[in-house]
Formats: C-alpha cells, sequence, structure tokens
C-alpha cells in the first residue's frame, strides 16, 4: 500500500504552527495557529488521493482496534466519532468489561493515523480544560464531566468540518485554475464511498447509540473549551494525563 509522505517543507510550517500554538498563553492565538495546521494536514490528504487518483491506485482499506479506558470512555468514544468523520473513517463502539470501550475505525490508513493523533492531542486538551473549569454550584463532579466531554467532542467535530471545508474549497479552486484530471470533490466522494461501502460489508448489523448531556454547566463549559482548542496532529504514542474519576 503505497502512502505520500509529508512534504519535508510541509511538514516544518505544520510543526513551527504547532510549537507556536502550544506555547502562546493566548487561547484565540492557539487556535488560528491550530486551525491553520490542521487545514494543511487536510490539504496533504486531499493531495495525496488526487496523486493516487491519477496512478490508477488501489489503495486498500484498514480495520483498526482502539480501546478507550474510563472514566467517562463512551463521552470519550464520541470524540473518536467527531475526529473520524472529518477524517472520512467510520467507528464502530463495543462496551466491555469495566466500563471500557472497544472502538473499531474503518478507513484509509492515512486517514486512520490522523485520526488517531488528532483524537490522542484533543482528549489530552479535554483534560486540561475540564480540570480547570469551575464546577457550577449544585452539580455533581461526574455529570458535569460527561456533559463537558460531550458538548467539546460536538464542537471540536463542527470545527474539524470547517477546517476540511476550507482545504477543500482551495484545493477546488487551484484546479479551476489548472484544470487536470478528475476533480477534487469527486476523488474524495469516491474515497468516502469506498469506506462506507467498506462499513457495511463488515458491520451489516449495526444499531444506533445515543448518548446524553444531563449538566448544562458542562455543555456550555465543554463547548467553549472545544473553541479553545489546538487542533494540532502530533506524533502518535505520546503520553497524556489520564481523565480522574468522579
Amino acid at each position: 500500500m503505497h502512502h505520500t509522505p509529508i512534504p519535508d517543507q510541509m511538514a516544518e510550517r505544520i510543526a513551527a504552527l504547532i510549537d507556536k500554538a502550544e506555547s502562546t498563553s493566548y487561547p484565540e492565538e492557539a487556535e488560528a495557529f491550530m486551525a491553520k495546521a490542521q487545514e494543511l494536514m487536510a490539504r496533504h490528504a486531499i493531495d495525496e488521493a488526487m496523486l493516487d487518483a491519477a496512478r490508477g491506485s488501489t489503495d486498500e482499506i484498514a480495520q483498526v482496534e482502539m480501546t478507550i479506558t474510563p472514566p467517562y470512555a463512551s463521552a470519550k468514544s464520541v470524540l473518536l466519532n467527531a475526529v473520524a468523520k472529518s477524517n472520512r473513517c467510520r467507528v464502530v463502539v463495543a462496551n466491555l468489561r469495566g466500563g471500557r470501550v472497544l472502538t473499531t475505525m474503518v478507513g484509509f490508513e492515512t486517514d486512520i493515523r490522523h485520526t488517531r493523533s488528532l483524537y490522542l492531542s484533543l482528549s489530552h486538551q479535554a483534560v486540561r480544560f475540564m480540570l480547570a473549569a469551575p464546577l457550577p454550584p449544585g452539580d455533581t463532579p461526574r455529570r458535569f464531566r460527561h456533559s463537558f466531554l460531550l458538548a467539546y467532542a460536538w464542537r471540536i467535530g463542527e470545527r474539524l468540518k470547517e477546517a476540511e471545508a476550507q482545504a477543500m474549497s482551495e484545493a477546488e479552486a487551484e484546479q479551476l485554475a489548472r484544470p487536470t484530471g478528475r476533480s477534487v470533490s469527486l476523488v474524495m466522494a469516491s474515497r468516502e464511498a469506498k469506506v462506507d461501502r467498506a462499513f457495511t460489508e463488515a458491520f451489516p448489523r449495526l444499531g444506533t447509540k445515543r448518548i446524553s448531556s444531563s449538566s448544562g454547566g458542562g455543555h456550555a463549559s465543554g463547548r467553549a473549551a472545544a473553541d479553545r482548542s489546538s487542533l494540532n496532529r502530533p506524533s502518535v504514542g505520546g503520553g497524556g494525563r489520564s481523565l480522574p474519576s468522579g
């Protein structure tokens, strides 16, 4: 299976943006830096897909499992699903003993890699923002934190879609200026349709699960935290703080 590495110049730009975002104490600056880093990563994924289409490549779709540990594993799985959808991947979840959640991601390998690394980064940021958020009077820590993480995940999904749409728009504008090959939108839609077919074939009898939020304060705080989060994609495997119980 062929994968085009990120060009050195683009990788350096992404790394520089991430460094700036992580070093600033101003959330608005961090968001601006990381939104640009996310856009560059999305653009690389589009460029790679266009190259594969031009070569007539037949990339295989992969399945990757990842276990999410408690506490709040169900809420954290919603964040993973939001990140996966923005990267044209699909996720199925299964509850395990001890409050763990087994997730299976289906998608092209590059997109799964992006999903996993971005999810790990954002989940670590969620911990930082959640622990800093004041608990509203009359609320309980567990209810507040569960609602916080759900709202955070929903808002992150919106932001990722916005960044992906921006990258698509720029790629399509460039192609209109230099018409060559298949259209960007058709290539990306074709890849997503392949993932959908593979997902349906692998999991033909899936049900749906609704996860609700019961803390208004946690919802508002989590959504605000998502707006302050850096949309970075660090290397996979880095450590991070775990969510406390409560």
